[in-house]
C-alpha cells in the first residue's frame, strides 16, 4: 500500500528529494539542486543545507521550503489538510504547472532541462496529484 504524503498545495512530500525522511534514506539533494538551477535561473540552492520537513509538519522548529506559500496559507485558513479537499479547487492561487505542450517546448525545443530532470520533479505535479486524489475520493 502506497503511503502518499501531500503538502498543503498538493505536492507529494513522499516523492520530494529534499523531504527530510527521503534525504535521510537516500540523499539526492545534489541532483535535484542541479535541476532547480535549470528551472529557475538565479536560484542557487545549497545541496548541503536545503531540506524540508513538509508544510504539514507539526514538529517544533520544522523547516519549510516556502513558508510564504499562498496555497498553504489558504488551506490552513480554511482548515483543510490540502487543496484536494477544497470545493473551489483548482482556484487562482493554486500552483501553475506547465502543460504538456509547454513541457515539450521547454525540454525538446529550448533544452532548459531534460525528460530525466522532469521525472525528478514528479513530486511537484500538484494538479496531477490533486486530480488523482479527488478521483480516488469519488471512486
Amino acid at each position: 500500500m502506497e503511503n502518499k504524503q501531500y503538502a498543503k498545495c498538493g505536492m507529494r512530500c513522499d516523492l520530494c528529494l529534499i523531504y527530510r525522511p527521503n534525504v535521510e534514506a537516500n540523499d539526492r539533494r545534489e541532483e535535484i539542486c542541479l535541476v532547480y538551477k535549470k528551472m529557475e535561473p538565479g536560484y542557487n540552492p545549497d545541496p548541503k543545507i536545503i531540506i524540508c520537513d513538509g508544510c504539514s509538519s507539526e514538529k517544533e522548529n520544522s523547516v519549510i521550503l516556502d513558508p510564504s506559500c499562498r496555497a498553504r496559507k489558504c488551506v490552513i485558513a480554511h482548515g483543510y489538510a490540502h487543496c484536494g479537499y477544497c470545493e473551489k479547487y483548482p482556484c487562482s492561487i493554486f500552483p501553475a504547472e506547465p502543460t504538456s505542450d509547454e513541457l515539450k517546448q521547454i525540454i525538446d525545443v529550448e533544452k532548459r532541462w531534460t525528460w530525466e530532470d522532469e521525472k525528478m520533479l514528479e513530486a511537484y505535479n500538484c494538479k496531477k496529484n490533486m486530480d488523482e486524489f479527488r478521483k480516488s475520493k469519488i471512486d
